[in-house]
């Protein structure tokens, strides 16, 4: 698997576990929605800037988006609270 793939990947999971939406993206950024489907796609490469801007937009550190091994899991809390 190339780099560029599985930090194409990485960045698929963590919008799944983050439920984004391209368009959140979007304003989080100066890309057009149509340049990060090109992105997410394979179709257009990633560079180590646009590494950059997408570990900013996810709130990630950059190298947690090379990693090949990355596990991204998603914690649901559940609080109950009691009646006053």
């Amino acid at each position: 698997m190339q780099l560029n793939e599985i930090v194409r990947d990485n960045i698929l999971k963590i919008i799944k576990t983050k439920d984004l939406k391209v368009s959140d993206l979007q304003r989080k950024s100066n890309f057009s929605e149509n340049t990060i489907y090109k992105y997410l796609n394979g179709s257009r490469k990633i560079s180590l800037n646009v590494l950059d801007v997408f570990s900013n937009i996810l709130d990630i550190n950059s190298k947690l988006l090379i990693d090949k091994n990355l596990i991204v899991k998603k914690n649901i809390e559940i609080i109950i609270k009691e009646k006053d």
